[in-house]
């Protein structure tokens, strides 16, 4: 008794430590290097939207003047001689730096953009991957359900045969036998495929996965109309969006930069013979080759351009939705119709062969049967998990990340 209690609290701490795919999600939407990586980029941003409002660097300068080639060290030849310190600082017209300023932020809330779709993207593929295995435990319990019923059938037929031969005796075993057969290699497989799929899980969730508590949740499908009145809340969107505004920011900035920035100049000039003396001068950058009017224009082109794509975007995740939400409403009406129709009449025609199989019935007929009736589940259970995966490519379309 008391080994068997012991496995039994064994069983239950496992449960209660098995993850769970909120945990898993939250897990990796807090840790996983991918979105560490954009959140680094971010704070990078804010350092440089920080900077956009600084002046350029000043020009200092130190000269030298009339230097003689005969004793260019002796500063006392000529009174004229002097030395000079100077400082320039180019002054950007009003404006300019809070343009800058605001393409940075632009280019912030772009990153931002990004992070919400890789986190919708990878909250998706956990999902995705965790349904995959929710169907592969689903085949491999089912699997070892069809190998014990096809052991149990061959046992009743031998014991029958062992008393009284009959014709297709041989014929009926050697099916059921090779049925057994394709099972085993089916459970092999299914099992190949449980942990290549778990380390696929375990990457995503950037975590150790010791035991896994996974089902299909209680998900309805939404009407298509509710789904693409919620088409704008699509990070792909947002992200298109925010390049737009980047170009837009640039377009204004580049208006500006034909507005001529004065620079300010200021030195100091010592000399031998005479006091010294104090200039201040101002200087500007004429805008006379067209290069600023060339910017404008070419960035107006560009603006077109992304207005143009984000159109497309929008356009595209219309389509898409559409076309997901067809494929989870296919899915889901063949889970259906096997689960509340074909099942229950197979299960109840089933039950009466079986009860023959003691008394000698065709068992070549009947192991048919059970690949039949297992192909049958399978695709039912495929077509659960096909929904949810397709729900989860929904979710992540939209932003949602749970």
């Amino acid at each position: 008794m008391r080994p068997f209690l012991y496995q039994l609290l064994m069983a239950g701490a496992l449960f209660a430590n098995a993850a769970t795919l909120p945990q898993l999600i939250d897990a990796a939407l807090s840790k996983h290097p991918s979105l560490e990586a954009v959140k680094a980029r971010i704070a990078a941003a804010d350092v440089a939207v920080k900077r956009a409002e600084n002046f350029d660097n000043p020009v200092l300068g130190l000269s030298i003047n009339d230097l003689r080639f005969d004793n260019f060290a002796n500063r006392s030849l000529e009174p004229m001689q002097t030395q000079a310190v100077t400082i320039s600082q180019k002054i950007p017209w009003f404006g300019k730096r809070e343009a800058k300023k605001e393409i940075e932020e632009a280019k912030k809330a772009l990153l931002f953009a990004t992070k919400e779709e890789a986190e919708a993207e990878l909250a998706a593929r956990i999902r995705q991957t965790a349904y995959d295995i929710w169907k592969i435990d689903r085949l491999i319990d089912l699997t070892k359900q069809t190998m014990a019923l096809t052991r149990q059938s061959i046992s009743l037929y031998e014991a029958y045969t062992a008393s009284g031969e009959s014709g297709r005796a041989h014929m009926g075993i050697m099916s059921a036998e090779l049925v057994q057969t394709r099972l085993d290699v089916s459970l092999s497989r299914l099992k190949a495929q449980r942990s290549a799929r778990l380390a696929l899980l375990e990457y995503l969730s950037f975590q150790k996965i010791e035991n896994l508590d996974i089902d299909l949740p209680e998900k309805r499908l939404p009407p298509l109309q509710t789904l693409q009145k919620r088409i704008d809340e699509s990070p792909r969107l947002h992200y298109r969006l925010f390049k737009k505004e980047i170009v837009s920011k640039r377009l204004a900035y580049d208006r500006l930069r034909s507005r001529i920035d004065p620079v300010l100049k200021v030195g100091y000039y010592q000399r031998e013979a005479y006091e010294d003396y104090l200039s201040v001068g101002v200087g500007f950058a004429l805008p006379v080759y067209g290069t600023e009017k060339s910017l404008v224009e070419e960035r107006r082109a560009r603006l077109m351009a992304e207005e143009s794509e984000t159109l497309d975007t929008r356009r595209k995740l219309l389509a898409r939705l559409e076309k997901l939400h067809v494929k989870a409403k296919g899915e889901a009406e063949v889970a259906r119709l096997i689960e509340k129709e074909s099942l229950p009449r197979i299960d109840h025609m089933f039950d009466l062969i079986r009860s023959n199989i003691a008394a000698g019935g065709d068992l070549y007929a009947f192991v048919d049967l059970i690949e039949q009736k297992l192909k049958l589940e399978a695709q039912m259970i495929a077509a659960k998990s096909e929904t949810h995966k397709i729900l989860a490519q929904i979710d992540a379309l939209l932003g949602e990340k749970r």
